[in-house]
């Protein structure tokens, strides 16, 4: 069985605070393995343990117990550390820098030679938004541009850049599309699926529950500082926090009368909830399976037209908002 890209094994942290130096437990007895390839998301509220934990992954703190391996190797170890990229939640680049001389800096402290900074930086930059390509006729290169006059879009692409810069076999983002607008946050999703599908791994924690879902393989749910639920979306969805009445609800469409008539028809049958009209006609869910059936029988037999029937897949911001936790 390969090894791990990220594992985690029996991991608490704690830190001292406030005047009496009180000890508060951020994170209780983490249990986590990220596989080679995937991109893996990380979703929690604010408080959660997300950024603690990336700070243990990353390398930047220990846990008080337990272990975090990167590759099978200690994360405090040089060794592991040189695999990893990291863009933190709030980066701060020295504004008197332009890009490209904030990427010699980073390169440097990675340990790059200048000849492979200068080889790096084009590439990086263009599959980050802030190519040549990217960049309309006239304007000055973002490159050459001096950090303070980069907006909170181009910061978040560059910071992106110098995660890439060393070309690294993990990279580890806290909330990455941070600061984008819809546009800029497609195209982030798009590179990191394109970086997954040429072997990279991606850990990334994010507040924006449909870009998890969109492109991520593997999801984990932390509440409180500890692990509520991990695996694909469909195993989470399908876990003990949502009722099973939730992920059995189908949706049925019907048309064939109007709206009143519609309203009536639906409420008149038992175990049908109206909903709303559409502009095909009208719908309705059914909870549970075993009254299926009979609505759809009772539909047809006052000459409604059955459109559709879809089970409704429950969203991971759904399991959010039922569990309060956003």
């Amino acid at each position: 069985m390969p090894t791990p890209m990220i594992e985690i094994i029996k991991v608490d942290q704690a830190f001292r605070t406030g005047f009496w130096l009180k000890k508060a437990q951020i994170l209780h007895q983490i249990d986590l393995q990220v596989p080679r390839g995937q991109i893996f998301g990380f979703l929690g509220a604010n408080g959660a343990g997300k950024t603690t934990l990336i700070h243990l992954i990353a390398g930047l703190r220990k846990p008080v117990t337990g272990t975090v391996k990167i590759s099978g190797k200690d994360a405090a170890l040089r060794e592991a550390r040189a695999l990893i990229g990291y863009l933190p939640e709030r980066p701060y680049f020295h504004e008197h820098l332009t890009g490209e001389g904030m990427l010699h800096y980073f390169g440097a402290l990675s340990g790059m030679g200048r000849p492979e900074i200068n080889a790096r930086i084009p590439i990086v930059l263009e599959e980050v938004g802030l190519g040549e390509n990217s960049v309309r006729a006239g304007r000055k290169m973002p490159r050459h541009l001096e950090l303070k006059r980069y907006s909170k879009g181009m910061l978040q692409r560059i910071g992106i850049a110098q995660a890439l810069l060393h070309d690294p076999e993990l990279l580890v983002l806290d909330e990455p599309m941070s600061g984008l607008d819809p546009i800029g946050r497609k195209e982030v999703r798009e590179l990191l699926v394109r970086l997954a599908r040429r072997g990279k791994t991606i850990f990334f924690s994010s507040h924006v529950i449909p870009d998890v879902e969109a492109i991520c393989t593997q999801v984990g749910l932390i509440e409180s500082g500890k692990v509520i639920g991990c695996g694909t979306i469909a195993e989470v969805l399908s876990s003990k926090h949502i009722s099973g009445a939730e992920s059995s609800r189908t949706e049925v469409a019907f048309s064939g009368s109007g709206v009143d008539q519609a309203r009536l028809l639906a409420n008149s049958i038992p175990g049908f909830e109206f909903d709303s009209q559409i502009p095909e006609g009208y719908r309705g869910f059914v909870a549970g399976t075993a009254a299926l059936q009979p609505v759809i029988r009772a539909l047809l037999d006052n000459r409604a037209e059955i459109l559709w029937v879809l089970p409704v897949r429950p969203s991971l911001e759904a399991l959010f908002q039922k569990e309060g936790r956003t």
